[in-house]
């Protein structure tokens, strides 16, 4: 039986998650590529071609601007919620940045943006830690 769930120590959240689910996710669309993946690999070995390298930029802002005023302005929301610096459109239908980001609003096709997630601690550092590590 595949478990969603696993224990290292001390959980600080009750039953599935985001992340979770995420998890498997991430493990079936893996499943499904990886094939294609190993295969385009070993073709371009074989006529010299070279192989685009895969990175991830993670940007976690702990102590910097608010996500109302980088990531998610809500300028629909009440005024004491939304963005102070205003939004930009970017380039992806519906999603905008703050006001600062007009070279990055250029690019945003190019990103992916989570905007969301949940614990259950109510400690800023030990929902950080449940963030960045998963348990």
């Amino acid at each position: 039986m595949f478990e969603l769930r696993y224990s290292r120590g001390k959980q600080n959240c009750q039953g599935s998650s985001r992340r979770d689910f995420l998890r498997v996710g991430a493990l079936g669309m893996g499943s499904l590529t990886l094939s294609d993946m190993l295969r385009s690999r070993a073709q371009a070995a074989t006529t010299g071609q070279s192989v685009k390298d895969k990175s991830v930029v993670w940007l976690w802002l702990g102590g910097g601007p608010t996500h109302v005023e980088t990531f998610d302005p809500k300028m629909t929301a009440p005024a004491e919620y939304r963005s102070v610096t205003g939004e930009v459109k970017t380039n992806l239908p519906g999603v905008t940045l703050g006001g600062n980001f007009q070279k990055m609003a250029a690019v945003a096709d190019k990103m992916a943006f989570v905007r969301s997630f949940a614990h259950t601690n109510s400690g800023h550092s030990g929902g950080t830690h449940y963030v960045m590590t998963g348990y």
